[in-house]
């Protein structure tokens, strides 16, 4: 007795040694270019379902990106599940959780086994803290100034060292396993009908060889613009606090609320499914469904994918810290601006000068014109503490070691012998370094830091919440009508025309 047509392949993960079926493992579908053109998870049977397309050969990927790709002649392919075997590195890591039944989340973990060693995406934000008498130098960062009841202090000497507090935070990002989403779009095919359906994807602003990972972008959402790159921590705006304890609460809440509405932020950008109508627009991908039964409805279901996590915020590690200002000279240059031009133009005062940074970055063309060089080069000119800040936080640890060299502080030691040459924040116009001590603070950061030491070891800040973020790529799910069930809306529709009858079988989700 002949088979019924299937509209997908059925993939078993299994164990290399042993051949049991392995779940939770991450299957790719690659397109030309190694762009993944799908992606899914093995269920709790090791079975994978990925529709079938026209294509001569199928590309995939089991596993992390490091995997090499399998390439399979789509042609020659049975109905029958066939086996793939799951990556030994993958098996060898207890970290991914097993997938869970469509619908059905995992059993949550008790709060206490979250830590590094328990698994799961650490990703790590630093805060700075200063006191109310330095409000002048946060003023203009964020809008804000600490407690806004309070009168702004006199501006001291811009070439004075301040002191401050390091908030460093840890967030933990567990995956709670894929699952499908929002329908997005659906489309009803009849016998033999074909329909081609326009993609464009706007969540995902860089390459695809380039693309991060979502919590990485999220994170970067969540951080403070101005600061820039390249630091080993992402930076968040400072904050004016004299009782620590409280502002190590409210950094946390800060940074979970933060990530709430940042992760919504993410799944909000732009995501079209349309029927193609002329010439495919650039940027896009195009996808042709078809039915090949002789009877019934076939109906293809777009799913946006999505991966839930247990994001959890730790109470922040307190450390002194000093910030320092620089003001260097001459760096209103072309030279200057190539070297830095990355760093310049994350943090540019004036987003309306980010095309003319742009212009002076670019060899093409004869380079810049006169009239954009001279305008950027007047705004660094202006600004010349807050970029010379900027090009210290993003130099050469060696050249910066030599200029720290040169600095003392109110007791007249070099800076070199007591900080630690690690930029972890920006201020304004100063540059921010941890303290080998805090010995080497002024004695009202080390009572704060006591007290604060002393309030911890009573409770410790923290929150827990259930993120949804998207992942790359769309799920396609397809539902076959039969022809006894689909009659009687073939019926309602004979007296249409051809076209209006077609019409009237799409609808959207």
């Amino acid at each position: 007795m002949a088979t019924a047509w299937q509209d997908s392949w059925t993939f078993r993960i299994v164990d290399q040694d042993t051949g049991a079926a392995v779940p939770g493992v991450p299957v790719s579908v690659l397109e030309d270019g190694g762009r993944a053109g799908g992606y899914w998870v093995s269920d709790v049977d090791g079975v994978v379902c990925i529709p079938k397309h026209d294509r001569a050969r199928l590309r995939l990927r089991v596993g992390l990106r490091n995997e090499e790709t399998i390439e399979l002649d789509a042609r020659s392919l049975p109905d029958d599940p066939i086996p793939l075997a799951a990556p030994r590195d993958l098996l060898r890591t207890g970290d991914a959780p097993a997938a869970a039944p469509a619908g059905i989340p995992p059993a949550p973990t008790p709060a206490a086994a979250t830590g590094s060693g328990g698994g799961g995406h650490v990703v790590r934000f630093a805060r700075i803290a200063v006191l109310p008498r330095d409000r002048d130098i946060t003023v203009g960062l964020d809008g804000t100034h600490g407690e806004a009841s309070a009168a702004p202090a006199a501006p001291a000497d811009p070439a004075t060292i301040r002191y401050g507090v390091l908030l460093e935070l840890e967030q933990i990002w567990q995956s709670l396993g894929s699952q499908a989403g929002d329908t997005l779009y659906s489309v009803s095919l009849g016998p033999g009908e074909e329909v081609k359906v326009l993609v464009s994807d706007g969540r995902w602003r860089k390459k695809p060889d380039a693309r991060e990972r979502q919590v990485q972008i999220v994170a970067k959402m969540v951080g403070a613009r101005q600061l820039g790159d390249g630091l080993d921590a992402v930076p968040l705006e400072p904050c004016v606090a004299s009782d620590l304890p409280a502002a190590s609460s409210a950094t946390v809440r800060l940074l979970a609320e933060r990530t709430a509405r940042m992760s919504e932020s993410l799944r909000r950008r732009p995501l079209a499914i349309t029927e193609l109508e002329g010439d495919k627009p650039a940027g896009t991908a195009v996808r042709t469904l078809r039915n090949l039964r002789a009877e019934g409805v076939l109906t293809y279901h777009f799913v946006e994918p999505v991966e839930r996590f247990r994001s959890i915020v730790r109470s922040p590690r307190l450390r002194p810290a000093l910030l320092v200002p620089f003001r260097l000279p001459n760096i209103a240059t072309r030279e200057v601006v190539r070297r830095f031009g990355h760093a310049i133009k994350r943090s540019l005062l004036d987003r309306a000068l980010a095309s003319d940074v742009d212009a002076v970055l670019s060899v093409e063309g004869g380079g810049p014109s006169a009239a954009v060089e001279q305008r950027l080069y007047a705004h660094i000119a202006a600004n010349l503490p807050y970029y010379s800040a900027t090009i210290i936080a993003a130099g050469d640890p060696a050249e910066r070691f030599f200029a720290l060299a040169k600095l003392r502080d109110p007791r007249g030691r070099p800076l070199t012998d007591v900080i630690e040459n690690v930029v972890v924040g920006r201020v304004g116009n100063y540059v921010v370094f941890p303290l080998r001590s805090a010995d080497f603070t002024t004695a009202d950061w080390r009572s704060a830091l006591t007290a604060a030491a002393n309030a911890a070891s009573a409770s410790r800040a923290w929150q827990e919440q259930t993120i949804t973020l998207p992942l790359p790529g769309i799920w396609l799910r397809s539902e076959l009508f039969p022809a006894q069930l689909a009659g009687g809306a073939e019926d309602a529709s004979a007296e249409e025309t051809p076209d209006a009858g077609r019409a009237a079988r799409r609808k959207r989700g």
